[in-house]
């Protein structure tokens, strides 16, 4: 009998989400591979080599435009079907917008990325 084997599960969504938050806010992409590379992770690309070359673009790019540190927000959170959908958004100090964005789809077992284009 497996006790407590969800609450792992979730922890480690938990872990997955917050090692990209940091990867994103400190322009380190090859510290998320690890966690990529999880079997509760999906991606919206054919597989997650791709995802995390575009990712690792998208991250440079907004380093080179950015200003200051990037915070970071959850935004359009909404849950249905026990599965929460939302944005992760990462701001710097002096744009309106947000500078990178990610699609997150999250469940007890698995979390979906998808990086947005411009």
């Amino acid at each position: 009998m497996k006790v407590g084997n969800n609450m792992n599960e979730t922890n480690n969504i938990e872990k997955i989400k917050i090692e990209l938050i940091n990867s994103c806010v400190n322009y380190d992409t090859k510290s998320f591979i690890p966690f990529l590379m999880s079997k509760n992770v999906l991606t919206g690309m054919p597989n997650k080599t791709r995802f995390y070359v575009f990712l690792k673009y998208m991250v440079n790019c907004t380093k080179q435009c950015s200003e200051g540190q990037l915070t970071f927000k959850i935004e359009q959170e909404k849950i249905t079907n026990n599965q929460k959908n939302y944005y992760l958004n990462f701001y710097d100090k002096i744009h309106k917008y947000s500078r990178l964005s990610i699609e997150v789809k999250e469940t007890n077992e698995n979390i979906y990325f998808n990086t947005l284009p411009f």
